[in-house]
């Protein structure tokens, strides 16, 4: 069993890098991690209370949940298994203890876009994958995967 780590940021247009892991892999049952990174809380409550299992389920809609389904479906002779896991360090060292835990040496990720986390607690692992990972695979990614461009912003302003 092939096992593949992929950035998410539970939206649709992330799954697309598990179906590219599919389809890249056709002799292979695949275990599939989806990554995503999580800042820590900052008070000692809010530490005691923290449940990474709660914080992903927290992520889930019903379109990303009914998405991932479908492609289970579609790909069961493939797609041993999805499961998610949550990065909580704030630096490479700790990303490297993060993947000895996982032990996989293989990722795919979005070539030029990065995702787009919808909570500042929350934030896209692509460049610890880039820089940590063996065999990283760089896809492009179509749909809603970059971060929206507003069109009253001061990020737009030194684009011009």
């Amino acid at each position: 069993m092939k096992k593949i780590l992929i950035p998410t940021d539970f939206s649709v247009a992330s799954l697309q890098l598990v179906e590219y892991a599919v389809l890249n892999n056709p002799e292979s049952r695949l275990h599939i991690v989806l990554v995503a990174g999580h800042r820590l809380p900052d008070t000692r409550w809010a530490m005691i209370h923290f449940n990474e299992r709660e914080e992903i389920h927290k992520q889930f809609t019903d379109v990303f949940i009914t998405a991932k389904r479908c492609l289970m479906l579609e790909h069961k002779k493939s797609i041993e298994t999805i499961s998610f896991e949550l990065f909580t360090g704030e630096n490479s060292c700790a990303f490297q203890n993060f993947l000895e835990h996982l032990d996989a040496d293989e990722a795919i990720v979005p070539k030029a876009r990065s995702l787009h986390c919808r909570d500042r607690k929350w934030f896209d692992t692509t460049k610890y994958l880039k820089k940590n990972v063996k065999n990283v695979t760089e896809v492009p990614v179509e749909g809603p995967v970059g971060i929206p461009k507003q069109k009253f912003s001061f990020i737009n302003l030194f684009n011009l």
